[in-house]
């Protein structure tokens, strides 16, 4: 397991000032939208706005690394046959790619982070700024539901040549009904059920809230803790996709 953990570091780490450049694109891309908005609405462009989607766009990261990165780390594994490895070792396999995970989300998440934090800060406060922060580990904490709708669809890797269509349609599902760069409550009656069904709205909700309002809204956690039958499901499918390579001997894609 350690070993496992300090391959992972090293690889990660390889990329630790790429991932400092890329946070910044957190509070430009946040700002264009609102000089783009206060143009339109000369001069009446809610600040909260900017903050709101500044911090959606640090959630954006976080859900992108728990659905489409998860898969395609997951199709790389069986493509490069590291997965064999992997499953014979005896470290559980699972244990290991969630560390992965962890790892990953700590190298990019943290520098996305920081960089929505100093914003915050500046405008609304040093205890905001912090409870920014504080967001995005509860944001990894709470992303096992997202983890086990990746897992789950992890069973049709070895039927693919290419994940795109699957982590294409991941994005949408995070973008579109994941409330991370508006309120799912502004879509229309029909794709409000669709967002609702999914635990990506609820999950960011919850850590907006955390973030930019210095409070855990108790109400959130129970359908927070429905959506970790996702992850429940996802872990049994993912078990089942293990017993079928092991008894097949097909490891690979």
């Amino acid at each position: 397991m350690r070993a496992g953990l300090y391959l992972a570091v090293r690889y990660y780490t390889r990329y630790f000032a790429l991932s400092l450049g890329f946070s910044l694109l957190a509070p430009l891309l946040s700002g264009l939208l609102y000089a783009v908005g206060w143009v339109t609405t000369e001069g009446r462009a809610d600040l909260d706005k900017f903050l709101y989607q500044m911090v959606g766009l640090v959630l954006l990261m976080v859900a992108q690394m728990a659905t489409s990165s998860f898969l395609w780390e997951l199709y790389n594994l069986m493509a490069g046959g590291q997965l064999e490895y992997l499953l014979a070792s005896p470290t559980h396999p699972l244990l290991l790619l969630v560390a992965y995970y962890v790892v990953q989300l700590a190298v990019f998440g943290s520098g996305f982070a920081l960089s929505a934090a100093v914003v915050v800060a500046a405008i609304k406060g040093l205890a905001y700024g912090i409870a920014t922060l504080l967001s995005v580990f509860i944001a990894a904490a709470l992303s096992l539901p997202l983890i086990g709708i990746t897992l789950a669809l992890a069973y049709l890797l070895p039927s693919l040549r290419d994940p795109s269509p699957i982590t294409s349609l991941l994005n949408v599902g995070v973008v579109f009904f994941g409330g991370v760069l508006y309120p799912a409550s502004i879509l229309p009656e029909a794709l409000q059920l669709i967002s609702a069904l999914l635990p990506f709205a609820t999950w960011a909700e919850f850590v907006k809230m955390v973030a930019l309002n210095l409070q855990a809204p108790i109400r959130l956690l129970g359908p927070i803790g429905g959506y970790m039958l996702y992850f429940a499901l996802g872990v049994f499918i993912w078990s089942i996709l293990i017993r079928t390579m092991r008894v097949f001997g097909r490891y690979y894609v």
